[in-house]
């Protein structure tokens, strides 16, 4: 299964929770969307990282507002599962 989210006011590690949580015994590939990691929320990078980890996905595609250090910290912690997303952007699943 793979979430969209718009810019996640609610946090993405919270939605991924709800996301899990909501549909029991399904495998969460990836999420796609804004992180809402940019300008005051750059505090929480780290422990979004953490977050992510248990969830283990295969995609993390980044959007508008999760903005350059949030993108940095988390290419590095998941490597090549980091894509850019943009308008127009064609992913296979």
């Amino acid at each position: 299964m793979l979430v969209f989210t718009a810019c996640s006011h609610a946090g993405v590690v919270n939605v991924m929770t709800h996301a899990r949580e909501s549909f029991p015994g399904r495998t969460l590939y990836g999420v796609l969307g804004g992180f809402h990691l940019a300008g005051g929320n750059e505090r929480i990078i780290p422990d979004t990282v953490a977050g992510l980890r248990p969830f283990a996905l295969q995609t993390i595609a980044t959007a508008h507002c999760t903005g350059w250090r949030a993108v940095n910290a988390l290419a590095a912690a998941f490597g090549d599962a980091v894509v850019p997303s943009a308008v127009g952007k064609l992913y296979r699943f």
